[in-house]
């Protein structure tokens, strides 16, 4: 079991994030995982970006997991470079994108959202 120290309020359901299979893999919304660290200068831009692209699909929820603190779980989803965004529906990964994007591809990665 994974405990995250620093969940972001989401603008759909928000859940504590307490296990991975439970909370990401099993969830019935769109669950969008943001794994960065606190020193990495793209991952402290691109949360308010991933913040205000949540806003507009209020059923997803952002879980950001900071890798330093979750060792573990960053290697058993393969995470070499920070930031990395990967997003899950029905429980599977359906897409992902590391660093930060250009505006274009982030809304092209948000556009496969459904709303609702």
């Amino acid at each position: 079991m994974f405990r995250l120290n620093k969940l972001i309020k989401s603008f759909g359901s928000i859940q504590n994030f307490t296990n991975w299979e439970k909370d990401v893999v099993k969830a019935s919304t769109p669950i969008l995982v943001d794994f960065y660290a606190t020193w990495c200068g793209p991952c402290k831009r691109l949360t308010p970006i991933l913040e205000q692209k949540v806003k507009e699909h209020p059923n997803v929820t952002l879980i950001k997991i900071d890798i330093d603190q979750h060792e573990q779980l960053a290697n058993q989803n393969n995470i070499e470079v920070v930031p990395t965004v990967m997003l899950f529906q029905n429980g599977k990964k359906v897409n992902n994108f590391t660093g930060m994007l250009p505006p274009d591809q982030l809304n092209k990665f948000f556009e496969q959202i459904p709303k609702q």
